[in-house]
């Protein structure tokens, strides 16, 4: 599995690090910088309910339902006012232009006016509505809302999916087995012959065919669905003419390395911004990838 850690002084030089290797990235990743580190502080704190581990029906995964459409995986009492309380400082820090937005948000969550778990009740099918609701009624901004949402929705799918049992378990689709995202992002190992895929919006990741589209698994092997940049040989996009979808990639990984693919995505924003415009699309729409 990967190699990634959950020690946040080991993710300060991470982020250092990488904004040496790509300056460009440095504003982008200083953005984040607070909120990844107060999501990392969080899903190593917090304790959610100790509930039955979800029963995995291994031929509904073969047919490509994931976890989240099988079992449920958030709960009335999750820590939801202490991850919403917890996040809005940070978001602020990194992200000032929602701060006044941000500010009414965290009064109205103080005072029980609004409760977060409210857009996960049937979560994925209609949280969205409630979000537009709190929008239109509250006038609040929306993107303060959305952000605030998959910071929870982070979180609590990060910590819960640690305790689900894949033992004996395959999965040969490009989303996400546990919540049915697209990856943000994808690495190649040194000497292997598939990528891992990851999901920005659960932190999990799964092994994939090197050379098939996640999105529309389109296989195109002998089209060779790379770009890379010169002097760069490690970072590369893989991309499909079929839907017109791209992944930002790492390759010739070490096993040794310690790293964070959601660091290491934001620090690829330059092949985001390429190959937007050659008029593809990301897999997975994130915060940092929309232009």
């Amino acid at each position: 599995m990967m190699n990634q850690t959950d020690d946040i002084s080991v993710v300060e030089q991470l982020i250092d690090g990488i904004i040496e290797k790509n300056p460009h990235s440095k504003d982008m990743l200083n953005a984040f910088r607070p909120i990844m580190v107060e999501r990392i502080r969080l899903v190593e704190k917090l304790e959610l309910k100790a509930a039955e581990p979800p029963k995995i029906d291994g031929r509904k995964l073969r047919a490509g339902v994931p976890v989240i459409r099988q079992a449920m995986l958030f709960y009335h009492d999750d820590p939801w006012d202490e991850i919403a309380l917890s996040m809005i400082p940070a978001i602020k820090r990194g992200l000032p232009d929602l701060e006044n937005d941000l500010d009414k948000l965290e009064a109205l969550i103080k005072n029980g006016n609004i409760n977060l778990f409210d857009c996960f009740k049937s979560y994925p099918d209609k949280g969205e509505g409630i979000i537009d609701h709190w929008a239109t009624e509250l006038k609040i901004g929306l993107p303060a809302i959305v952000f605030l949402i998959k910071s929870a929705t982070r979180i609590i799918l990060e910590k819960r999916a640690k305790h689900i049992d894949w033992h004996g378990i395959e999965w040969k689709k490009g989303y996400c087995p546990i919540c049915g995202t697209f990856p943000a992002i994808a690495m190649i190992e040194e000497k292997i012959a598939w990528r891992w895929l990851h999901c920005s919006a659960c932190g999990h990741d799964w092994k994939f065919g090197r050379f098939i589209c996640p999105f529309c698994e389109h296989e195109g092997e002998r089209e060779v669905p790379y770009l890379f940049i010169e002097g760069k040989q490690q970072e590369s996009a893989f991309s499909c003419d079929t839907c017109k979808r791209y992944l930002v990639t790492l390759n010739r990984v070490s096993d040794l390395n310690v790293r964070d693919l959601d660091i290491t995505a934001i620090g690829l924003i330059h092949l985001d911004i390429i190959m937007q415009d050659k008029g593809f699309q990301p897999m997975a729409t994130c915060e940092w990838n929309v232009f």
